[in-house]
């Protein structure tokens, strides 16, 4: 009989084991996140008056990770009020983030005060002296390389290998002159 009762919980046992594991393949994590129009990350030229971009998700490991724009609107001393797509604008010779990360400046963007993102590895962030702001920069020991550097708009979905951290970002040069912000959603596994 006891051998009965002891083959019974052992059952009972994996069977827990095997919805938990199912449970937790199916788990994702969602987040709920505000962008300040001035989080440029100090990324592109000259980038005065921004600040580093926002951390939104922290991921274990691998999986997709989906970005979600709510609401907002990035306001900008250039006469802009514009969503996470961004406007088309003549940045004269300044360098916008997103043109940093593919190494061009100055001309015609599509994209100004758009939402963008950047996926950081686990092993980076966790480095000493890290900062969510521009690595190539004299300001930071530790920080985000600018060809990482993503558009992200309405919404994005991508998959990422490893552990790490989703940031996001305004693309834009100037962002002392900026409000508002937007509100998104990061989930991920």
């Amino acid at each position: 009989m006891k051998q009965v009762n002891l083959l019974n919980s052992v059952a009972k046992g994996v069977a827990s084991c095997v919805i938990l594991g199912f449970l937790s393949v199916g788990a994702s994590a969602q987040t709920s996140v505000f962008v300040p129009g001035n989080a440029l990350g100090s990324f592109g030229n000259p980038s005065s008056g921004s600040v580093p971009f926002v951390s939104a998700l922290t991921v274990t490991g691998p999986g997709t990770i989906t970005i979600a724009y709510v609401s907002g609107t990035v306001a900008d001393a250039g006469g802009i009020n514009t969503g996470p797509d961004g406007v088309p604008w003549d940045t004269g010779g300044l360098q916008t983030p997103l043109q940093e990360a593919i190494g061009v400046s100055g001309g015609n963007v599509n994209n100004l005060d758009a939402l963008i993102g950047v996926f950081v590895p686990e092993s980076r962030v966790n480095f000493n002296g890290f900062s969510a702001i521009d690595g190539t920069k004299d300001a930071t020991r530790v920080g985000i390389v600018p060809s990482a550097l993503f558009f992200v708009g309405t919404g994005k979905t991508f998959s990422v290998n490893q552990a790490g951290t989703l940031f996001l970002g305004i693309n834009d040069m100037v962002g002392g002159d900026n409000g508002g912000g937007f509100n998104v959603t990061a989930t991920g596994p």
